[in-house]
């Protein structure tokens, strides 16, 4: 099989969070270890997404305005330490990772929009296209609802198709590409492409294939790549619950495309198990002292290029990075920092090949053309006390970095410019438990230590909508409060709550005497619901009334409320906004 070594894929995932096993491993694991998992989640785009729920075990965290979660420290399996992510419009993502005991798990995770790609007829079927080469194809009554009734309606069909050739989809994907094969072992996979797909009706309710029918969905081969690929490839699922890949079935080499057959949706995978070593090492910043967290490290087959026959994953706050590469082959690894220098690599190093598992030499990255920046500083509520879950968000070349707290409220970020030019940068400091913030802090490089010192952090968020709907947390920055007199009562005001966040939205109307009261809501529309004003009794109180423009207006608003489909939902709230 060495031939198809050589076409392999997006290998797994490389990572600090040890994401190889072995491959005759059986899915037994002890929580055996600590860890603290924080990052970002941002959409496809890299802006940041407010309100993503993210969660390992029973810790729970939502992000906040930049995008931003840290969880607490959590006991888990340490090489099955799982992290679940949610958000309202976007499709679900877990990932198994492998950990150090008493590591920090610094991650970059962009999740993917369920965008509407079209729509079929359940009654009659349809091919519906996909953006970037994939398709579907309904054959006549193949759609149910969930509960397995007959349907015959509209089918919005939402789905996104991952190219393995970019290297996007490492940060995209769920999952680590572990899979377990039709005989139960868990395998190592490496990915042809990969389809999402969620299907609904015109109300939003979840659809599913219908029993004993099946859909055909059809995946482009890569140009440069397709006479060489295998004729057949097995397709396999993910299981959001147990982060795994779960083989089921397989796909045919038709033309230029595999095409296979499925019997329900989620995300599928046209993958081939390969061979495997353990490949280990530690990334720094110009000596053994600055270890670099964060850094993006690939590793793939020499020649093939990043995004296609990579490994790819991000080191921790040790500059430690561990998983599996391909048995007996010569590598190329390449060190990248996520939006800096262009996407160019910042270190290249030809490995291997390697017949067992090998730890590498440290990889000391020091470049005259780079500069090594270090920020530090403390962060302080206001009564001096330290912050200890609080962050600095620190911009510079249109950059920006994280660094969370320590118990000391301490933060440090190590960080490569590759502007030799002296450039202005800011550093602002977050509290995530009370929802506050410090006043940007000014900084210039050179010099490259940089030392804030004591950032005071006691400074209310101005603009926020908060609202909880059907258990699902949701902060969203910013707003509007468009109050005005209304046209229809005499000494009566209305105003209108706007508050739009990517696909996260919530709007809604009140009349008002402007004095602090309880007044009924007659209108609301919140992502993707839109409120049955009529067989609701939505309301809002008033606490700080905003009689003229300028002056913030903040209340609290919620209950339960039907939508325009006769579901029951449940909403509950609180903002802040500057009357316009």
């Amino acid at each position: 099989m060495k031939h198809l070594k050589l076409l392999l894929p997006l290998l797994l995932m490389l990572s600090s969070v040890y994401i190889a096993c072995n491959k005759d491993d059986i899915v037994t694991y002890k929580a055996d270890a600590r860890v603290t998992f924080a990052g970002r989640i941002l959409d496809k785009d890299g802006a940041p997404i407010v309100g993503a729920q993210v969660r390992a075990a029973t810790v729970v965290a939502i992000t906040d305005q930049n995008g931003v979660f840290r969880l607490k420290p959590v006991q888990v399996d340490s090489r099955n330490a799982i992290l679940y992510v949610n958000k309202i419009g976007y499709f679900e993502f877990s990932r198994a990772y492998m950990i150090k005991d008493g590591s920090t798990q610094n991650l970059t995770i962009q999740l993917l929009e369920k965008n509407q790609v079209g729509t079929v007829q359940a009654a009659s079927g349809g091919v519906i296209n996909i953006p970037g080469g994939a398709k579907i194809s309904f054959p006549a009554n193949a759609v149910a609802t969930k509960t397995g009734g007959a349907y015959t309606g509209i089918v919005q069909v939402y789905a996104q198709y991952l190219d393995p050739t970019d290297a996007k989809t490492t940060f995209n994907m769920p999952g680590d590409l572990r899979g377990i094969n039709v005989a139960g072992k868990e395998q190592v996979l490496s990915t042809f492409g990969m389809l999402a797909v969620q299907l609904e009706d015109q109300s939003g309710q979840e659809l599913q294939v219908s029993d004993g029918s099946s859909v055909d969905i059809s995946m482009p081969l890569p140009a440069n790549q397709a006479a060489a690929c295998p004729t057949s490839i097995p397709l396999w699922h993910f299981d959001v619950a147990n982060a795994r890949w779960v083989e089921e079935g397989t796909a045919q080499k038709i033309g230029n495309e595999y095409v296979g057959s499925v019997k329900h949706f989620s995300f599928w995978n046209c993958d081939f198990p390969y061979d495997r070593i353990n490949l280990e090492g530690k990334v720094f910043l110009g000596d053994l002292q600055h270890p670099l967290a964060g850094a993006e490290v690939w590793v793939g087959i020499t020649g093939n290029g990043i995004g296609w026959g990579c490994g790819h994953g991000n080191t921790d706050d040790y500059g430690h990075f561990s998983g599996g590469v391909p048995k007996d082959e010569t590598l190329e690894l390449s060190v990248f920092i996520w939006g800096v220098c262009g996407g160019t690599a910042i270190y290249t190093q030809t490995i291997g090949p390697f017949s067992s598992d090998a730890t590498l030499p440290p990889i000391i990255i020091s470049n005259a053309t780079q500069q090594s920046i270090t920020v530090q500083g403390v962060l302080q509520d206001c009564n001096n006390q330290p912050v200890s879950n609080g962050y600095a968000k620190i911009t510079l070349d249109n950059n920006s970095y994280v660094a969370f707290t320590d118990a000391n409220g301490q933060f440090e970020k190590s960080f490569i410019s590759c502007n030799s030019a002296s450039s202005n940068g800011e550093a602002k400091g977050y509290d995530l438990n009370n929802l506050l913030e410090s006043p940007a802090v000014v900084f210039t490089t050179p010099p490259t230590d940089i030392n804030l010192s004591n950032i005071q952090v006691c400074t209310a968020l101005q603009e926020y909508i908060q609202f909880t709907l059907d258990g699902q947390s949701n902060t969203l920055i910013g707003g509007r409060a468009l109050t005005s007199p209304d046209s229809l009562m005499t000494n009566q005001f209305r105003t209108f709550i706007i508050n739009e966040n990517g696909q996260q939205f919530i709007n809604f109307s009140f009349v008002h005497n402007n004095q602090a009261g309880t007044f009924p809501i007659d209108f609301m529309f919140v992502s993707p619901l839109q409120v049955n004003i009529a067989s609701s009794a939505l309301s809002t109180t008033v606490t700080t009334p905003a009689p003229n423009p300028g002056d913030f207006l903040v209340g609290t608003f919620g209950t339960s409320f039907l939508d325009v489909n006769g579901a029951t939902h449940t909403i509950s709230g609180n903002y802040r906004l500057r009357r316009d």
